[in-house]
């Protein structure tokens, strides 16, 4: 049995305490009026461990402590608990009574603070080591990075298109948002909804700030990954690899800057990758290898509701969850234990399914409308999502466009979609990942380790069909890229000591070059390091930045909080704060049948007061943009030029209330 002895513990305490304290100093010293906003993180790590020790409790144990390095049982509760959480938050936004997930919540956070303080109180440092020294540097300038760049205003497009918009809605209505003109309302966001935890607190930077903690989890779960693998030597050094590595991918920084759903599946996939290799497989158990763990009996349980978070975040957690069972089989987990974790993760995505079928006629809307239908897709959004795909149609990859997938992602990363800069070592490192089985044979290693690493190409194989089968966009394979930098760094921290120091230099340069290139691109994309530094107030660096920002504090303070609002052109409702008709580009625009039914302006004003529209939002220059590339209120057929005509008149029949940069509020007449 491998117990961990009181060193350990206080290392990773050292370790920990140091990188948070390098973000309360750097926090401090270029924003002080960002402190504040550290608590978030705070509450909701500590609600989601809390609500995982909880369940490791009444479930007599999800893994045993004693068994495993600290950061084992640290990653697993909160996943455990973070998948907790999601479900509550979901369940309860699915019966309208949204208050009653934070309710559920206090608990789960008094328990948290409640361990958190005992342990603090058992820690007794015996010495500040220089691993600890180091890696609470390295891994605090990282999270400072990214906590600097994380908190500024939100400007990214589909932030302001659903992201942010979900949980907005979500708060202000007790309910799950639904509406049949932004597809991504219909599908699974498990994800989008954690972030009405923040925006309790701190309306969109504290969403940013939840998004932050999902970052911070995965750098967790990464270390216990390495710990496991490192077993039963030191691993003191990884903190100080595992935040080189992650630093060296610019793709890695905007997972934790930006509100990409599939953060939070990362955190998902990589505690369940923490369940897979912690828990040992029942053949070596047998054997009675010497640093083979107790087996624990409710581990499928832990595996069953981290999977149901991964494929309650968006449809493609189908493949990533398929693709994580298929490793634990290959990790000898035995099939009744496989089985049991499967149906827990299926009850927990179920749920979604239901309301797709029941709102569209398709449980996993949209996807499969050729074979499944579904509305109000049609053919002309199936067309629309295919020609604004990165890199071509699904499936249309063929032979040579696999074996120069690797080296598209290094030179032509621009194909791949946002964020798409996945960075040469995380490439490299998953490629490595697909040779392992060949290469433990080749090096002789034998037993659980080298399961492990079967385990890990199955799962990256099997991941990178669906990927590639789906939409290869470069983020969508976030997990497999970050496992992929878990392993470089389990291996990294069994070298000699001499060849650990040459390794950490690399990687540290590869890191600084890394965080260059991101904060680069942020810049170029975003325009945002003043507004990141401190240098500029939020409200001017949203009105430089946004067209449609003056016209939405226009809204927010002047009309009344039941406006219904209707979008032409522009898409991006979040800061308006109001209930909107704000069609996504690639659905179908609602106004452009009610234009075609109508046969005058006058009577077209009738319509939008039945369908309760009391005011209207023009955004000329994003009418031109979706229209051109989307067709979005262009018209066809004989009653074209009618139709076109109408749609012309109708801002000459409303009442002009606010007009700026191109974007005009209208109320519409009551008749």
């Amino acid at each position: 049995m491998n117990i961990p002895d009181q060193r350990s513990s206080c290392c990773h305490a050292l370790v920990l305490l140091g990188a948070t304290g390098v973000v309360v100093l750097g926090t401090a010293l270029v924003d002080p009026s960002r402190l504040w906003l550290l608590v978030v993180p705070l509450v909701f790590c500590g609600a989601a461990y809390g609500a995982g020790s909880l369940l490791d409790r009444a479930a007599g144990g999800l893994v045993a402590e004693r068994d495993h390095p600290p950061m084992v049982a640290l990653s697993i509760r909160m996943g455990v608990g973070l998948a907790c959480l999601s479900l509550v938050t979901f369940l309860s936004a699915l019966g309208g009574v949204l208050w009653l997930a934070g309710l559920g919540a206090l608990p789960a956070i008094a328990y948290g603070f409640v361990c958190a303080i005992r342990a603090g109180v058992q820690v007794r440092p015996l010495r500040w080591s220089g691993a600890a020294g180091v890696g609470g540097c390295l891994l605090g300038g990282a999270w400072l990075v990214a906590w600097l760049w994380a908190t500024i205003p939100p400007t990214f497009y589909d932030e302001l298109v659903y992201h942010l918009v979900i949980p907005q809605r979500a708060l202000a209505t007790g309910g799950l948002l639904t509406v049949p003109w932004v597809h991504y309302t219909l599908m699974p966001h498990a994800s989008d909804l954690l972030l009405a935890w923040g925006m309790v607190l701190g309306n969109d930077l504290g969403a940013r700030a939840i998004q932050f903690a999902l970052w911070v989890m995965c750098f967790l779960a990464v270390w216990a990954i390495v710990e496991v693998m490192a077993r039963p030597r030191d691993a003191a050094w990884a903190p100080s690899f595992i935040a080189c590595a992650f630093a060296a991918s610019p793709m890695v920084w905007f997972l934790g800057t930006l509100s990409f759903t599939e953060t939070g599946q990362a955190v998902g996939l990589l505690c369940s990758a923490v369940v897979i290799a912690a828990v040992p497989a029942q053949r070596l158990e047998r054997e009675g290898a010497p640093e083979t763990p107790l087996p624990h009996p409710h581990s499928w349980l832990a595996l069953g509701l981290m999977l149901g978070l991964v494929a309650s975040s968006k449809l493609s957690g189908l493949y990533w969850v398929a693709a994580a069972l298929v490793a634990a089989r290959v990790a000898e987990w035995p099939l009744a234990a496989l089985s049991r974790a499967a149906v827990i993760a299926l009850l927990t995505v179920t749920p979604w399914w239901i309301r797709a079928f029941v709102h569209t006629g398709n449980p996993v809307y949209p996807m499969f409308y050729g074979l499944l239908g579904g509305q109000p897709w049609s053919a002309e959004s199936q067309a629309r999502l295919l020609a604004d795909l990165p890199y071509g149609t699904p499936g249309s990859l063929g032979g040579m466009g696999l074996v120069r997938l690797p080296l598209d992602l290094l030179l032509h990363p621009e194909r791949f979609g946002s964020a798409s800069d996945v960075g040469a070592l995380a490439v490299l490192s998953t490629c490595g990942l697909l040779a392992l089985p060949v290469a433990s044979r080749l090096v002789g290693l034998r037993g659980h380790a080298r399961l492990l690493g079967d385990a890990a190409a199955v799962f990256v194989l099997v991941a990178g069909a669906g990927w590639v089968m789906t939409t290869p966009t470069a983020r969508f394979f976030a997990p497999a890229f970050l496992l992929a930098l878990a392993v470089l760094a389990g291996l990294c921290v069994q070298f000699r000591k001499t060849v650990q120091g040459f390794a950490l230099v690399l990687l540290l340069a590869a890191g600084v070059g890394g965080a260059w290139q991101f904060i680069n691109q942020h810049t170029a994309v975003f325009s945002s390091v003043n507004v990141a530094l401190g240098r500029e107030k939020g409200d001017a660096y949203l009105a430089r930045v946004l067209d449609h920002w003056p016209a939405a504090r226009f809204v927010r303070e002047t009309l009344p909080p039941d406006a219904r609002l209707l979008f032409i052109g522009e898409t991006r409702p979040y800061y308006f704060s109001r209930n909107a008709v704000a069609p996504h580009p690639i659905d179908a625009h609602p106004l452009s049948r009610w234009v075609h039914e109508e046969t005058s302006a006058e009577s077209l004003i009738r319509r939008l007061t039945a369908e309760g529209i009391t005011h209207v939002v023009l955004n000329v220059h994003e009418f031109r943009r979706v229209r051109e590339k989307y067709g979005v209120l262009a018209f066809s057929g004989d009653a074209a030029p009618e139709d076109e005509r109408r749609l012309r008149e109708l801002p000459k029949a409303l009442r002009l209330l606010y007009a700026a940069n191109g974007v005009y509020v209208f109320e519409v007449p009551r008749q």
